[in-house]
């Protein structure tokens, strides 16, 4: 069994590592020849989400230093329930993310709250009419100011000077177009697309722009930068925190390949500060009770691995730990943390399931685990029988991520800093260093 997971965990690393990419290339390529399409840079914008309107500011620089870009624009819902569970907290996380976005990156975001419902509508029934696709960018980058500055006459008047539809056309175009996302792979809005591969936005524009500049034969133009230090936003630590004995806490899921990067790098976030690292494991979405689609799962994994090969990061050779190996790590991972050690040991199971293909329900695999985290073997396989606590434990966690409006892993907190993703450790870094600083005068 171990050696048919590890086969398997190989014929995965090779179809997500050169030869796999180098085979959807071609056959990107051969359909855009059959089709007679040229290669083509497509922006889904969800009308609603603040990392939308971000991404059609990227869209916007793209189309100004690679001017020979073909450009489509597609407005789309929002995510289906299958792949959003929680929208309520997604829509005010998605706030507080953008807000925190654009204080690093010389991006634009007004926004204080949610999007009003009913400007939303309002601004579909804009969106929703027929005009040339860099045009409908911009319209979707003006009206998008106005709605998320709360801008209400401004907005009136663009509507009414750029022309809209009936109320009654928005929805049915909306979700013929997130279809039509659905069916080319993906399954939320602030995506682009080219040649087949999909970018999020700001946090994946480094690839996209290296293929947009490799096919024009220009250098990079590099379109978002970082703002120079005296001109970001808030530290988002109050003063009485900063006086206080800081610690990092991070939210984690044995099956989140995104938790097994943030793993491998947040120590090194945190060692210039001497921050105590606190880890919360998670039971996996998929073992709540929620759906995870196949579609989702792909891209996440591809995007995984791309981010990995960029930090230098082992992954690949996965094997799912799905049902008991998540029982066995969580059982293992709730002694490891009650002998101190839940760091060596979470580390190294997480190595195993995302880059050794180390099956966490076989018990030679489990005890390489454990020993190469310094741990006794014999203890840890008596952990394995006390379940029950474990997944107590791994509940509250999930109900303490709750509280700060958080859902998925991984998660962190310092302070008054909230992040959700591995993406989002650069802007941990940049307030821990300013942190450092402000405190220190």
């Amino acid at each position: 069994m171990i050696i048919t997971k590890r086969l398997m965990g190989k014929a995965i690393a090779t179809w997500l590592g050169p030869t796999g990419e180098a085979a959807r290339r071609a056959v990107a390529e051969v359909r855009g020849r059959v089709t007679g399409s040229p290669k083509q840079l497509e922006l889904y914008y969800d009308l609603a989400e603040p990392w939308s309107y971000l991404a059609a500011q990227v869209a916007s620089r793209l189309l100004a230093a690679y001017p020979s870009i073909d450009f489509a624009f597609h407005a789309i819902t929002p995510p289906a329930s299958d792949v959003d569970p929680f929208p309520l907290q997604r829509a005010k996380h998605a706030v507080r993310d953008a807000q925190q976005l654009v204080q690093l990156y010389d991006l634009e975001f007004p926004g204080k709250r949610e999007a009003d419902s009913g400007s939303v509508r309002d601004v579909g029934t804009v969106l929703v009419r027929d005009r040339p696709a860099r045009e409908q960018l911009q319209a979707a980058l003006d009206l998008g100011r106005a709605m998320w500055s709360g801008d209400k006459p401004a907005l009136a008047k663009l509507i009414g000077s750029l022309g809209h539809e009936s109320h009654g056309s928005v929805a049915p175009i909306l979700n013929s177009n997130y279809a039509e996302l659905r069916k080319a792979g993906h399954y939320m809005g602030a995506m682009l697309r080219y040649a087949g591969e999909w970018y999020w936005g700001v946090d994946r524009l480094r690839y996209l722009e290296a293929a947009l500049a490799r096919d024009a034969g220009v250098p990079v133009a590099n379109v978002v930068h970082e703002r120079p230090v005296a001109e970001r936003g808030p530290l988002a630590i109050t003063e009485a925190t900063a006086k206080k004995p800081l610690g990092c806490e991070l939210w984690f899921s044995f099956r989140s390949p995104y938790s097994y990067l943030a793993l491998e790098q947040i120590e090194d976030v945190l060692a210039p500060y001497q921050l105590p690292l606190v880890l919360r494991p998670v039971m996996p979405m998929i073992m709540r009770g929620m759906k995870v689609p196949t579609t989702k799962q792909m891209y996440i994994v591809r995007d995984a691995k791309r981010e990995a090969d960029r930090l230098g990061i082992p992954f690949g050779e996965l094997c799912d730990p799905k049902g008991p190996g998540i029982e066995n790590a969580l059982a293992l991972a709730h002694w490891a943390e009650q002998r101190g050690a839940l760091v060596p040991f979470a580390k190294s199971a997480m190595r195993g399931i995302w880059s050794e293909a180390r099956d966490l329900t076989e018990y030679v695999d489990l005890r390489y685990i454990v020993e190469r985290a310094g741990l006794p073997w014999d203890e840890a396989r008596e952990a394995l029988g006390d379940r029950e606590a474990a997944l107590k434990w791994a509940q509250a966690a999930v109900t303490d991520l709750a509280v700060f409006g958080l859902w998925g892993v991984p998660s962190f907190k310092v302070g008054d800093f909230v992040g959700w993703g591995q993406d989002r450790l650069p802007l941990l870094a940049d307030r821990l260093r300013r942190n450092a600083s402000a405190t220190a005068a």
